[in-house]
């Protein structure tokens, strides 16, 4: 099978089903991410201590990672990263890392409390429907929907140069016309190894 034919190993709805119709302990998944969030390089067949048939479906159906990076722009203040991600049938998308302090400045004349914060800004789509005039992704016109996988590599990608804390899905395209999408994707950001809290989790409309 081509590799443009494979899902991502994110898309965990996927997953799961093949996983299901294999009999394969689903048990596996979180495994699976957490090697590969660890091992950037590493494809999913050399994730270790899985069974024959997960190896099976895995090199057969799935692929580590179906986006990359293609640059990344840092602000002049350091405090945004942009990165330019490709995905496997070509279309480009943004995610933006945004860092800041909490415990900048006064609250009630004492110092605040907190620390090191980062947000990441997601897409949900290439393009969008709405044509706002105000927004440079409006004047692109619907591309195509992003699958859970391809929503949730941006954060993947982003971990890997920060420690983020809250995810925004302000980024290109409408969250809520690709709602099955984003649904499936923020279920896997605040379970398995990612385990982000749903209150930090804003879906922008």
């Amino acid at each position: 099978m081509a590799s443009s034919a494979l899902h991502s190993v994110f898309d965990e709805a996927v997953l799961h089903h093949e996983f299901k119709k294999r009999g394969i302990n689903i048990r596996f998944i979180p495994v699976i991410w957490k090697y590969l969030l660890l091992n950037e390089k590493a494809e999913v067949f050399e994730v270790p201590g899985l069974s024959n048939a997960a190896y099976d479906v895995l090199r057969t159906k799935f692929i580590a990672m179906t986006s990359t990076v293609k640059a990344t722009v840092q602000s002049a203040d350091q405090s945004t990263t942009k990165l330019l991600i490709q995905l496997q049938n070509g279309s480009f998308i943004e995610a933006v890392i945004m860092s800041y302090d909490t415990r900048l400045g006064t609250y009630a004349g004492s110092p605040r409390p907190g620390g090191p914060r980062a947000t990441l800004c997601v897409s949900s789509q290439v393009g969008c429907k709405m044509g706002c005039t105000f927004c440079a992704t409006g004047s692109m016109g619907f591309k195509s929907n992003l699958s859970a996988g391809e929503i949730v590599e941006q954060l993947v990608h982003a971990t890997r140069l920060s420690q983020i804390r809250n995810v925004v899905f302000m980024g290109m395209g409408e969250p809520l016309n690709n709602y099955k999408s984003v649904v499936e994707a923020v279920r896997s950001m605040t379970g398995h190894c990612f385990q982000l809290a749903p209150r930090h989790i804003t879906i922008s409309t």
